[in-house]
């Protein structure tokens, strides 16, 4: 609150003083969209370790067959134990386009390093192309619960041209879970505490009136509210003296 009555100019003053606080506040908010610091959810470590035999140690992979069923892949081969010929899921997607539809077949292969925190190297996922291919598949995806390192990424670039391939690491899937009401419920399932938390300092705004809140520029008429940029809002207000000679409006 600004209060400069009485003062010669004030009302100048203040609007200058106003303009140069919304400025700053805009320019900070650009700085914050521009540089925003990744804060993570979920923790997957709420996921049991994949290489010790307590019973629950395919936990990973069915997450990702839940997953990828949720973005929308079919899947044709569900998660089992033994040899599995270095195939964990196999999904498939359909394409839609001027030509008709075609079937993309993925290899899937899940690595669950979470707990020691390491990256996945070559050593860790070896001859994909070969996998892919023996498997008859076009496309090879690694689903990570840490990051791929920077020598899988290089072989999995000089493998373009010849298949596809993408990789969901822990922050692409935790983009995707949280932005929906069935990724939330996925995500809840497999990690509760995480959900639990997350649920705790993100609470849903209380439904005190039957419509949904609006608010739509003066200028322009468009819902601010709903609009996935909220970008800098500004308000204006002024108190009228004379309410027969100043209009209501600016």
């Amino acid at each position: 609150m600004i209060f400069l009555g009485g003062y010669e100019g004030g009302a100048e003053l203040c609007g200058r003083l106003c303009y140069l606080i919304n400025t700053a506040l805009h320019l900070i908010t650009l700085s914050l969209l521009r540089n925003p610091k990744y804060i993570p959810v979920l923790d997957f470590k709420e996921i049991p370790e994949a290489h010790k035999a307590t019973g629950l140690q395919d936990t990973f992979e069915l997450f990702a067959r839940d997953f990828l069923a949720f973005l929308g892949y079919k899947i044709i081969s569900d998660p089992d134990r033994g040899a599995d010929g270095g195939v964990d899921i196999l999904v498939e997607e359909k394409r839609t386009g001027v030509g008709g539809e075609t079937i993309i077949r993925w290899l899937v292969s899940c690595k669950h390093k979470a707990h020691s925190g390491n990256s996945v190297n070559p050593t860790d996922d070896e001859n994909i192309s070969d996998r892919v291919m023996s498997n008859n598949c076009q496309g090879f995806i690694g689903f990570y619960s840490t990051l791929s390192s920077t020598g899988l990424s290089g072989i999995l670039d000089g493998l373009k041209g010849r298949i596809e391939s993408q990789v969901f690491d822990k922050e692409k899937i935790e983009r995707e879970l949280v932005h929906s009401s069935r990724g939330l419920e996925i995500a809840e399932r497999y990690f509760p505490k995480s959900l639990s938390e997350w649920k705790t300092e993100n609470p849903k705004p209380a439904k005190i009136f039957a419509d949904e809140p609006s608010l739509k520029c003066k200028v322009c008429k468009k819902e601010l509210l709903s609009q996935d940029d909220k970008g800098v809002i500004t308000l204006w207000q002024r108190t009228r003296t004379n309410y027969e000679k100043k209009p209501e409006h600016f």
